[in-house]
C-alpha cells in the first residue's frame, strides 16, 4: 500500500489526512495521521487542468512594449506571424516542450485554442494526446467544410473575441459546433468591454478573460452557468486586472489558464499565485483560489466523479508540498518540486 499525506481535496472540501492506495486505486480517504510513511506529503488532488493555453508560441521571444493588439490580435500579430513561420517539425517540438514541462508541474491536461486550422489541430494531437484541443479556422469568410474539417480532429472550436469577426460568421460556427455535440469557447472582454448578451447567445462552454466585463456582465455569467478562465499573469502584463473578486461575489465558476506560452510559463502555482495576489488586493481570500486552481478546470473536462479524491478512482494524483504549513498561501508559494502519482511508473498497472 502507497500513502500520500498532508491535506486531501474531497467532495467535502480540503481536509487533513491522507490517502491510501493499492494496485493503482484509492482505497480509502482518512483524516488524522497516516499509517505509514508517505511517499509525499502536501495538498494531495486529481492532476491539475490548466483551462486555457496557447501552446505553440512558447519558442516566440516577445520584444518588451508590444501592445496586446500588436502581439495577439489575429491575423497579423505577431504570435500568428511566428506561427506561420514555422515547419511543422518545429511546430511539434515546441508542443512537445510544452507538454512536458506541463506534466512536471502537476498538469493532467491542457485546454488549447489551436491556431492553424486543420493542421494545426492534427498537430497538436499528435504531440500532446492528452490535450483537450479548441481549433480555430483559417478562412475570413465562414466555411463549413473547413470547420467541419477541424471538428474530426479537434474537440471543438475555441475562437478570438466577436470584436475581431463578424457576428454572422461567429453565430454560424458555434451553431455548427453545437450541432456536432463539441466544445465552444470564446474570448470576451479582454481587450475593452464587449456585448455579453451576444456572447452569451452563442452558449459558449466557457469564456475567457472578461478583464473589462461589469457587474452585470459578471451576473449575466453566473445565472447562465457560464465559467470564466482567468488569466492573471497573461492580463497584468498587458497591465489589466481582472476583477476576480467581482467574480466569486457574483457566483461564476472561475478556472485559471496560462494563456499564451511566449508570456507564461505553464505553472498553475504560479498562475494561482498571482491570482490570489490579486484577490487579495481586491478585499478577497486566499482561500477562493482554492476552487480555481483545483476544481473549476476539472469540472470544465470531466465528469463529477473525477473532480475530487474519492474512493475507487484511479490514483493519478498530484501533491502540492506545502513543508508542513497547509495554508493556501505557503502551499502557492512554496517552489518545491511537485509530486505526480502515476501508477504505472510506481508498479502498480
Amino acid at each position: 500500500m502507497d500513502v500520500l499525506s498532508g491535506s486531501v481535496l474531497t467532495k467535502e472540501g480540503v481536509v487533513d489526512g491522507y490517502v491510501c492506495i493499492e494496485k493503482g486505486i484509492v482505497v480509502s480517504v482518512e483524516e488524522g495521521d497516516p499509517p505509514l510513511p508517505p511517499l509525499a506529503s502536501g495538498l494531495v488532488a486529481p492532476p491539475l487542468v490548466n483551462s486555457h493555453t496557447h501552446c505553440a508560441d512558447i519558442g516566440l521571444k516577445v520584444p518588451p512594449g508590444m501592445t496586446l493588439e500588436e502581439l495577439v490580435a489575429p491575423p497579423d500579430g505577431l504570435k500568428h506571424a511566428y506561427l506561420r513561420g514555422l515547419d511543422e517539425p518545429s511546430l511539434e517540438k515546441n508542443i512537445r516542450a510544452y507538454a512536458d514541462i506541463s506534466r512536471g508541474n502537476g498538469i493532467g491536461a491542457f485546454i488549447d485554442f489551436r491556431e492553424g486550422g486543420e493542421r494545426g489541430c492534427r498537430i497538436l494531437r499528435k504531440a500532446a494526446p492528452s490535450a483537450t484541443v479548441l481549433g480555430r479556422p483559417l478562412s475570413k469568410e465562414y466555411d463549413a467544410q473547413e470547420i467541419s474539417g477541424i471538428l474530426d480532429v479537434a474537440d471543438g472550436i475555441g475562437i478570438s473575441g466577436i470584436s475581431d469577426m463578424d457576428r454572422g460568421y461567429i453565430e454560424k460556427v458555434a451553431d455548427q459546433v453545437r450541432e456536432r455535440r463539441k466544445m465552444f469557447a470564446i474570448h470576451a472582454s479582454e481587450r475593452t468591454r464587449e456585448d455579453i448578451d451576444l456572447i452569451l447567445s452563442l452558449d459558449p462552454a466557457f469564456v475567457v478573460h472578461m478583464a473589462e466585463a461589469t457587474d452585470s456582465d459578471l451576473l449575466k455569467c453566473a445565472e447562465a452557468e457560464v465559467p470564466i478562465v482567468v488569466c492573471a499573469r497573461s492580463n497584468l502584463y498587458f497591465k489589466r486586472t481582472p476583477p476576480v473578486k467581482r467574480m466569486l461575489d457574483c457566483g461564476v465558476d472561475v478556472a485559471i489558464g496560462t494563456d499564451n506560452a511566449m508570456l507564461c510559463d505553464p505553472d498553475m502555482r504560479s498562475e494561482a499565485s498571482a491570482f490570489m495576489d490579486v484577490l487579495l488586493s481586491q478585499g478577497g481570500s486566499a482561500d477562493g483560489v482554492t476552487d480555481p486552481l483545483l476544481k473549476n478546470g476539472r469540472k470544465l473536462l470531466y465528469p463529477h466523479n473525477k473532480i475530487h479524491v474519492s474512493v475507487g478512482m484511479a490514483a493519478e494524483l498530484t501533491v502540492l508540498p506545502c513543508a508542513g504549513d497547509l495554508r493556501m498561501e505557503r502551499i502557492l508559494r512554496n517552489r518545491a518540486p511537485i509530486f505526480r502519482y502515476e501508477p504505472e511508473k510506481e508498479g502498480l498497472d
